[in-house]
């Protein structure tokens, strides 16, 4: 699980994703604008997710190909793609990359498993 400023993120270990909160610029990346009270289940993230971060009003996801995923506020770049511009949906700018976090499965710092 991740969390921004008024949004939040959960990765199931099959590679779900689903989202919450505040979405005024898409940081839940459903496409819309629309607020959510409780976490929606994701679709057509185009693969597995085996990571996933909340920033301010962005989210990023790393999908087990290797490939990221970017949506959300976009007015500083936080989404890399090159645009100064708020994107509601996904941003397919980064080629491979590999995840510095913990490997999938094992438990975040501070949680309580």
């Amino acid at each position: 699980m991740d969390g921004g400023t008024n949004h939040s993120l959960a990765l199931r270990s099959d590679g779900s994703v689903f989202s919450w909160g505040f979405n005024t610029v898409g940081e839940l990346g459903d496409g819309t604008t629309t607020e959510r009270d409780t976490p929606d289940q994701w679709s057509g993230l185009g693969g597995a997710v085996v990571a996933i971060a909340a920033g301010l009003d962005h989210s990023l996801a790393l999908r087990q190909n290797g490939t990221v995923l970017a949506w959300g506020y976009n007015g500083n770049g936080q989404l890399g793609d090159g645009r100064s511009s708020t994107a509601p949906f996904l941003s397919r700018s980064m080629g491979s990359v590999a995840s510095q976090g913990l490997p999938p499965g094992e438990p975040q710092p501070g949680s309580q498993e």
